[in-house]
């Protein structure tokens, strides 16, 4: 363990060290204990909390674990949970529907209604699951500006996907699988769905019947700023796709 590590777990354990304990307790030199600390401070991790005899600084001061910081854009909160979503084999084991919460079926279905202009998503795998939302929701689907969709290359996605361009002219689709020398090195594991940029719905499901009939799954409604910079985020990785060799 370096002499910073050292240092710092010291006063992680302690929660407040005075460098003196610090030299006495670790075994470290004082010039070790002073470039530790300096290298630690400089780096935001610690910082002075007083003195305990202003007549003897180097040896008195108090280091603490410095709290961390919340970006001032975040102090104010960048949104709001409309909704915590659970799917249906999580709603049937736990045999309850927790308070402020709605199935994923219902989130699906919300989501799709609340688009007047575009929908962006992205997830590793599509499905059956999605050509049945589709199919409910195929004319309102036609009338957005567009519907843009990045997932993993693969058989189903494409078997899935490539069908229903044939109804939604409006459709693009990425699939942003890239290999080199037969070995990944980039995908899509996000599981993001937007509205516009009035709702997002983020969460562990993918749009196969096994998130809807298997797998435990979680998810969140959310509205306000984050749905802007989520929105953000997906076009600027829909761009940075389209300029590499993803295929389409």
């Amino acid at each position: 363990m370096s002499a910073p590590e050292k240092v710092l777990e010291y006063i992680r354990q302690r929660g407040r060290a005075p460098t003196l304990e610090i030299v006495k307790d670790t075994g470290l030199s004082w010039t070790e204990v002073a470039d530790a600390l300096a290298s630690l401070e400089g780096s935001g991790v610690v910082e002075k909390a007083g003195l305990i005899d202003p007549t003897k600084p180097l040896s008195t001061t108090v280091w603490v674990l410095r709290p961390a910081r919340i970006p001032r854009a975040l102090e104010g909160g960048i949104g709001t949970v409309a909704s915590l979503v659970l799917n249906p084999p999580l709603l049937r084991d736990l045999g309850r529907a927790p308070p402020a919460s709605m199935g994923l079926m219902d989130s699906l279905n919300y989501i799709v209604q609340a688009a007047s202009e575009a929908l962006r998503i992205m997830m590793p795998y599509i499905g059956d699951l999605m050509s049945a939302l589709f199919a409910q929701h195929l004319e309102s689907l036609r009338g957005l500006r567009s519907i843009k969709v990045i997932v993993e290359d693969g058989t189903r996605n494409r078997q899935a996907l490539e069908p229903l361009k044939l109804y939604l002219p409006n459709m693009q689709a990425l699939y942003a699988t890239k290999r080199s020398g037969g070995v990944k090195v980039a995908g899509a594991h996000a599981k993001l769905i937007i509205a516009d940029e009035k709702v997002a719905l983020v969460g562990t499901f993918n749009l196969t019947q096994a998130h809807l009939l298997v797998n435990y799954d979680v998810g969140l409604l959310v509205k306000g700023s984050v749905v802007s910079y989520l929105s953000e985020i997906y076009d600027a990785l829909w761009n940075a796709l389209q300029g590499s060799e993803a295929h389409q």
